[in-house]
């Protein structure tokens, strides 16, 4: 593998290994606040998920020489924990499983049909996985919104929008990483990436039963 590639690959997997101990945490920390036992049991499904993602990424990222190291620091780590701690149930839905489960898998998708294949068979699952994960707080949202005014609605799409625009701008500033530079590397352009993400984001709330629109931040 080219030096250059190798570092980029390594990189962005890195990245990817540690939003999944990220989103496993997150579980882990609403777990016993979740509203019902089949909450409970999905949390506990995908916290088992999590653990195979990064293993998958883990066992990746060693024999092309760049073991995994944490990319975001503890006290960025705690910063979002304690952000996602203060949201309700659909909140916290919409933070993990539709924004950075459903919406960020987008990057991820186009990242492993350009990587080489130790890298492409080590996102394999986690692509999969990440999409059932989506599935369960798109089917949560619509029975939400089947009980809901339309002014409710309107309340519902416009706090998930907010919920959207604040987790890009937290992990914007989170994670120290050049990822447009990575991902020329790779063959990607940046636009490409955006459109592919708010493509995602109109899909995961048709899905979810939202009209459809985008955060702020997305539309630039």
């Amino acid at each position: 593998m080219d030096e250059t590639v190798r570092i980029a690959t390594g990189t962005l997997l890195r990245v990817y290994a540690d939003i999944d101990l990220l989103a496993l945490e997150l579980c882990t920390d609403r777990l016993p606040f979740a509203p019902s036992s089949e909450a409970r049991k999905e949390l506990m499904h995908q916290i088992n998920e999590e653990v195979v993602h990064f293993t998958l990424q883990d066992r990746t990222l060693s024999p092309i020489g760049m073991p995994f190291s944490p990319v975001l620091t503890l006290a960025k780590r705690q910063e979002i924990k304690a952000w996602f701690s203060r949201l309700d149930w659909y909140g916290f839905l919409a933070g993990l499983q539709l924004g950075i489960e459903g919406i960020g898998i987008a990057i991820v998708e186009r990242v492993s049909m350009h990587a080489d294949p130790l890298t492409r068979e080590s996102l394999r699952i986690p692509i999969i996985d990440e999409m059932r994960q989506t599935s369960f707080g798109t089917q949560e949202w619509r029975a939400l919104l089947s009980k809901s005014s339309a002014r409710e609605k309107e309340l519902h799409r416009a706090r998930v929008l907010q919920i959207f625009d604040h987790i890009y701008l937290l992990t914007a500033e989170a994670l120290p990483v050049n990822f447009e530079n990575y991902w020329a590397v790779l063959g990607l352009k940046k636009e490409d990436l955006w459109n592919a993400v708010r493509e995602r984001t109109l899909l995961v709330l048709e899905q979810s039963g939202f009209e459809p629109g985008l955060p702020a931040s997305f539309v630039a």
